[in-house]
This record gives structure tokens, C-alpha cells and sequence, in this order.
């Protein structure tokens, strides 16, 4: 079977520097902060969030010198109609990050006359780690590439402030013309990292990251304890189990990577974590937790793929998207393990990201976006 490539490459962006550095702002906002901006309230209108509020006045200053860590270096790019994960690490467990403060600044120096505050998603809040929030932008009557700053303020359950930076936000153009765009087949073989998938529809919120672990909490099985003999099942005579343990079962998917080769061939490769329970193993009769048998699958993936058109739904269509890539696996290692992946309307393309839609072809608009970094893109920076 051919073998996966995972090499780095150094994808080399020219921007203005001055406009996309990332500097720290001394832990406050300055005593006399600047004057609110029309442009900056006309620039925070087109932001979009999950669950966010909009509070007047000026944003609460923050501490500085944190060990906090987030997911992209020096400018944070944003595209048109999706939103895309802000991730953050918090080793430290006393910085554990349940939200954001977030304020825009125009270039012009003038502020929004209110900042959002920005929950983290609670379906991936079982992460002891990472926390992330989601942004989005809608440009209608902008014509992008837009270029402003945000002032971040992280902060705990108690919403006090952990830290605060001033991150460069740059709007890109919509790039999914593949002549115009990078290509799907990155410089030196490099990858393609999956970082989040989600539906959000007005009926409907599905959200899954590398870091989201489904069904966190466990599960409880019953089974009986007869006279000191451990059953899985019911005691003798009996017509139900007496008793129960709780085994801490959870699934992962930990990672998802592809490689596009010239030729229209690609290379996949995903990683499954899990346990799963064993009740006949465990003992009903001890106040212990169940026994649990663990393990991580990874599987190799080989196939074919095209671009061009293809059918896109209406509401789709209308975003401007009009390339469909179609992956189709032809042999996996293990046969038959992971998943598939059969690609997706090509929303947004460029040496950074790549953005698929799977539609729903059922006509509910429970779209599912995916989202993917090239492997230089997705690591972690320090926050200061």
C-alpha cells in the first residue's frame, strides 16, 4: 500500500507588516481608550458567533504574562460565511478559559462602541485543556480583503479576565477557483489537518473537533452482586439486576489528514480513541469502576479524487461556490476500518485552508462544513 507523506512545508505569505503584527497591549486597555468608531461598530456588526452578547462601552482590561496558548500566530483570517474555531490551551488548569471578551479597533484607531461576550462551545467543553469559540464574518456590502484588530480578553468561570492581546484580523476574499486558488496538492507532499466539522442551522447544531471526546461522562450498565458472586445479568431467581458500575467508555476521533498528489491520488489517514466496556470482566459486588478496555485505531486510506462541477444545492450555490471535489477510496488498511471522507463542495481554498461542504442532500439545510489547516497552520502560539 503506498505510504502517507506528512512533511512540513513553509508556506511563504506576503502581507503588510505593518498591519499584521501581533502585539501585547500591557494587560489594560489605556485610561483614556480610543474614541468609538463608526467603522469599527459597522466592522463588529459583520462578526458572527455561537451564543454571543453585545455589551456597551469599552472592554474590561486584563492581566498580562499568562502561559495561555492560541491557535494561530499574528493574524487571525477570517472567511466569508463560515465560522472557523479559536482554540485555546490552558495547561495551567487556574487558566482554564470558559470565554472571550472580544472588542474591534479599526485601523484608524477608534473602537466599537460595545465588545462581545463570547461563551466557549459547550459541546466541546469536555476537554480539560482546550477551549474554543467560533467566528464568522458576513462581508455583504464590504468588498474584502478588510483589514481591523480585536482586543481579546479571555477569562475563567467567574468571567474574570486571564490575559489580553490585541490580535491583527484580516477578511479574505472568497478563493475556490482552483486555477486562481493554491491547489489541493501542497508543496513537498504536505497535509491537510482536519480542525473542526459542524452543522449550524436554525434546527440544528452538530460540532466536532480532533479534541471533542463524545460521551465523556461514561455510561452505566447494570448486573447483580449473588452472594458475593459477581453476575453480569440477574441473580438466580431474580427479575432484575440489583446493582450497577459505571465504566468510563468515551470515542474520539483524534485526527484526520489527507494528502492530494498530482495525479488525482490522495493519501488519508485517521486515528479513533476510545474504550469500550467489559461487564462480564468486572466485578458487581466491589464499589470499584467497571473494567474498560481501551484502544486507538489508526487507518490508512488510498484512493482517487476529481474537481469540477457538480450538483449544488440552491442555497449553497447562492454562497458562490461552484467546484465540487469527490474523493473515492479504493483501499483502506485495515479493510473496512475508520470512516469515509467523499470530499465536498470546495467553499474556500488557499495555502492556509481548505473549507468542504457535505450538503444535505435531504433538503433540511443541515449542511456540514469541514474544516482543514495545512499542517504549518495548525499549531500552537503563545497568546502573549
Amino acid at each position: 500500500m503506498k505510504h502517507l507523506h506528512f512533511l512540513h512545508l513553509s508556506c511563504i505569505v506576503i502581507l503588510s507588516a505593518a498591519l499584521f503584527s501581533c502585539h501585547k497591549i500591557g494587560g489594560i486597555i489605556p485610561h483614556n481608550p480610543p474614541e468609538t468608531s463608526a467603522t469599527a461598530d459597522s466592522l463588529s456588526n459583520i462578526l458572527q458567533f455561537n451564543d454571543a452578547s453585545k455589551i456597551e462601552g469599552q472592554i474590561p482590561g486584563g492581566p498580562s504574562g499568562s502561559s495561555l496558548k492560541i491557535s494561530f500566530e499574528d493574524t487571525l483570517f477570517l472567511v466569508d460565511q463560515v465560522k472557523l474555531p479559536i482554540k485555546f490551551l490552558h495547561t495551567d488548569t487556574t487558566e482554564n478559559v470558559s470565554g472571550v471578551f472580544l472588542q474591534v479597533l479599526a485601523l484608524d484607531g477608534g473602537s466599537a462602541g460595545y465588545y462581545y461576550d463570547v461563551p466557549e462551545i459547550k459541546d466541546l467543553d469536555s476537554s480539560d485543556t482546550v477551549s474554543v469559540i467560533m467566528i464568522g464574518v458576513d462581508p455583504t456590502g464590504w468588498e474584502p480583503p478588510l483589514s481591523f484588530n480585536i482586543v481579546i480578553t479571555p477569562y475563567d468561570i467567574d468571567k474574570k479576565p486571564i490575559d489580553q492581546a490585541i490580535q491583527p484580523v484580516k477578511i479574505m476574499p472568497h478563493k475556490n477557483d482552483l486555477e486562481s486558488a493554491y491547489g489541493l496538492e501542497l508543496a513537498n507532499n504536505d497535509t491537510w489537518d482536519w480542525v473542526m466539522s459542524y452543522i449550524d442551522s436554525p434546527a440544528y447544531f452538530f460540532i466536532s473537533t480532533p479534541e471533542k471526546v463524545w460521551g465523556a461522562d461514561g455510561q452505566f450498565i447494570k448486573g447483580s452482586c449473588c452472594a458475593g458472586i459477581s453476575i453480569y445479568g440477574t441473580c438466580p431467581g431474580s427479575d432484575s439486576p440489583n446493582t450497577h458500575l459505571h465504566f468510563n467508555t468515551f470515542y474520539q476521533i483524534s485526527g484526520e489528514q489527507i494528502t492530494f498528489y498530482n495525479g488525482n491520488t490522495f493519501d488519508r489517514r485517521t486515528v479513533e480513541r476510545g474504550a469500550v466496556p467489559l461487564p462480564d470482566q468486572s466485578d458487581f459486588c466491589l464499589p470499584l469502576e467497571g473494567i474498560t478496555d481501551s484502544y486507538q485505531n489508526e487507518t490508512l486510506y488510498h484512493g482517487a479524487y476529481t474537481t469540477g462541477p457538480g450538483f449544488i444545492m440552491p442555497d449553497i450555490k447562492a454562497l458562490g461556490d461552484s467546484v465540487v471535489l469527490k474523493m473515492q477510496t479504493q483501499f483502506s488498511d485495515p479493510a473496512g476500518g475508520g470512516y469515509g471522507n467523499g470530499g465536498g463542495v470546495i467553499h474556500y481554498l488557499d495555502c492556509r485552508s481548505l473549507v468542504l461542504i457535505q450538503q444535505d442532500l435531504e433538503g433540511f439545510g443541515q449542511h456540514l462544513y469541514k474544516i482543514y489547516h495545512s499542517t504549518i497552520a495548525e499549531k500552537w502560539f503563545d497568546f502573549n
